[in-house]
């Protein structure tokens, strides 16, 4: 069924109370543009992959889950170490000579064989690139999620790439994700597309690319606002079970954030519950209260399962990964640091400038037009925010910051959308 474009007054069929009543079906012309353009854009994506330079190498935390993934298959605790260090020695040996350039730079076999076996001898009998220390040790155990889904890629093509290829996945099913939400909430094919490219170029995508769990969270989030996209079109049911099935998956993949981006969520569904009309307002309460139900939940099951708190990763921060004593004040470090990063990234435009423009051009968008996406997308932005807040680190950053590029995704969406429209109804 063809979805409906938002009204001139921003809320469209979502403040009348779902589609129009006596929608036809979409002509065939119309149901191969819905089908074929996100198919067009994520296999362009692909394709340009390998000419966009990126100099794809594992991170300390991708050497983890890799070594998670390897112990999933049966690998020994020293096999799993050795099996993801190979991998991550090699991959970091490999970036170092392509450094992001066009070009290729030529390197001899020995020069890359000598840094691989200086990587392997220097971290090879010490079990971790970081530290064997169980307090550290366990921020990444209790996250099992991206291991479990990995542990298939790395049996069938290996450590480096079973992890590309998965990132490869990732990226391309949030970009189809971001694509469906944005239809479903009634913009047009055209729109919905440019909310998926600009998910992909943007660092969502890049960071989805990595051999990390950020693809993941994304995907989970925005099965989250696919959950609230579909109560306000008059479908509760099954928007409440998409819910509650992202913020499962979302506690496995990363309890951590599921704390802080339910607890925002629950918010923009009350703001929502507030504004939307009548017929919905009682499924954006039942939304809240799931949200407000796994913040909840996951502050109970963290002292009853043994969950590493903020405590643990405070003094993770302060302590240089357990290897300085405990500090007896993480607290008021952690705002004296805030106070000191904060203007630091403003003051640095590469950081902050470009997601700021961005957000605010897309939130703009959304307050003249699409209300019912303004409040998720505000959420989301605030909860990366406090995601970069709790770990105040220049080079984490963008990383933890991801989802302050909601609003552009969403926003940069409507703004195609009512552009064509009325591009349309002057020809």
């Amino acid at each position: 069924m063809r979805a409906v474009d938002a009204g001139p007054d921003g809320e469209g069929a979502t403040r009348k109370g779902g589609p129009m009543a006596g929608e036809q079906p979409a002509r065939p012309r119309q149901w191969l543009q819905w089908w074929a353009l996100p198919i067009l854009v994520t296999v362009a994506f692909l394709i340009l992959q390998p000419l966009l330079g990126s100099g794809w190498a594992l991170f300390p935390d991708s050497y983890r889950y890799a070594k998670q993934a390897e112990k999933i298959l049966g690998a020994s605790p020293g096999d799993a170490h050795m099996t993801a260090l190979h991998a991550f020695c090699e991959s970091r040996a490999d970036q170092a000579f392509r450094a992001d350039t066009w070009v290729p730079i030529d390197s001899s076999p020995a020069e890359r064989a000598q840094r691989v076996t200086a990587c392997l001898e220097k971290y090879g009998a010490a079990g971790d690139l970081t530290t064997l220390d169980p307090r550290y040790q366990s921020i990444f155990t209790t996250r099992p999620g991206y291991p479990v889904l990995l542990a298939p890629f790395v049996a069938a093509w290996g450590v480096i790439d079973g992890m590309r290829v998965l990132g490869f996945a990732l990226a391309a099913a949030g970009g189809l994700v971001a694509y469906a939400v944005l239809r479903l909430a009634g913009l047009s094919a055209l729109a919905a597309g440019a909310g998926q490219v600009v998910y992909l170029v943007s660092p969502l995508g890049w960071w989805a690319l990595q051999g990390l769990g950020e693809g993941l969270v994304d995907l989970c989030v925005l099965g989250a606002v696919a959950g609230v996209v579909l109560a306000l079109r008059g479908r509760a049911r099954a928007g409440i079970a998409v819910m509650a099935a992202s913020w499962l998956a979302l506690g496995f993949v990363r309890f951590s954030s599921l704390l802080l981006i339910s607890a925002a969520m629950a918010a923009a569904c009350v703001a929502l519950g507030l504004w939307a009309a009548r017929a919905r307002r009682r499924a954006m309460f039942t939304l809240a209260g799931v949200c407000a139900g796994a913040t909840a939940l996951t502050m109970l099951a963290m002292p009853v399962l043994g969950l590493p708190g903020a405590a643990v990763t405070l003094q993770d921060t302060f302590t240089n990964h357990f290897a300085d004593p405990l500090v007896p004040d993480p607290w008021w470090r952690l705002a004296a640091a805030n106070v000191h990063f904060w203007p630091a990234w403003l003051a640095t435009p590469s950081a902050s400038w470009a997601v700021l423009a961005c957000a605010l051009i897309g939130a703009a968008a959304l307050v003249r037009w699409r209300r019912d996406l303004l409040w998720p997308a505000l959420a989301l932005f605030a909860a990366g925010a406090a995601q970069v807040a709790a770990h105040p680190l220049p080079q984490e950053a963008e990383r933890l910051g991801l989802l302050m590029w909601i609003p552009a995704t969403f926003g940069l969406a409507v703004l195609v959308h009512v552009a064509t429209r009325r591009f349309r109804s002057r020809v």
